[in-house]
């Protein structure tokens, strides 16, 4: 009897051997991964829409355009040099990286710049130079240099970027495209600057008058002004 069962005794152990080794997704196999599996998912960069970023968007028309822009300030910095241009000695450039798409979701915008755009801060001491216009209570300077610009930049590479910056930079924006650029505004180091900066801009009904526009708050730069 005992004889005549071998067979299916060795029989039985392969099939369980067998099942054992089987299984290659099992979280203890030696086969392939199993679909999704952190280890072996890979990660590319990243391009957040303009709706995505944080923060509040600036509306804002070029004067006399006939669609305006939405902008949101997404990194922000202290930098000597700036889009091809240095700083003047004892000044610095606050480099504001800007999220851009179009004022309405169904069109684009011909010739998009950023140039007029102008940020707004408080002096606890020191005063506008020449090259600002201001209120007893606040400065705003207005952007030089101001960039083109450019889509499909993967997210915290627009500081290693090179950048430039030649006269009035014009950019068509397609309807719902998502566009990165920078400004920068030239302060003195000395500048004693109170409280949080914004940054500003025209609309249809307010051209002119600086003190009337439109603004959304700057981030606080990283880096210094020394």
């Amino acid at each position: 009897m005992a004889t005549r069962s071998l067979p299916a005794v060795i029989a039985g152990l392969a099939v369980l051997v067998s099942a054992c080794a089987g299984g290659g997704n099992a979280s203890t196999g030696t086969g392939d991964p199993a679909p999704g599996n952190p280890a072996t998912s890979k990660s590319g960069p990243k391009y957040t829409a303009f709706p995505d970023f944080p923060g509040q968007a600036l509306v804002t028309t070029e004067p006399g355009a006939p669609v305006g822009i939405q902008v949101k300030p997404i990194d922000v910095v202290w930098t000597p040099e700036l889009a091809g241009k240095s700083a003047q000695p004892g000044e610095h450039y606050l480099a504001v990286y800007v999220a851009v798409t179009g004022e309405l979701a169904d069109r684009g915008v011909r010739g998009a710049r950023l140039d007029f755009l102008q940020a707004k801060f408080k002096l606890g001491k020191g005063t506008c130079d020449e090259y600002s216009t201001g209120t007893p209570d606040f400065c705003f300077r207005k952007a030089n240099p101001a960039t083109g610009l450019e889509g499909e930049i993967a997210d915290n590479t627009w500081r290693s970027r090179t950048w430039s910056a030649v006269g009035i930079t014009r950019t068509d924006v397609k309807a719902g495209e998502t566009l990165i650029g920078v400004v920068g505004f030239h302060i003195a180091d000395d500048a004693d600057i109170v409280g949080s900066m914004e940054l500003c801009g025209p609309t249809k009904e307010r051209v002119y008058d600086s003190d009337r526009f439109p603004c959304v708050g700057i981030p606080k730069p990283e880096g210094a002004r020394s």
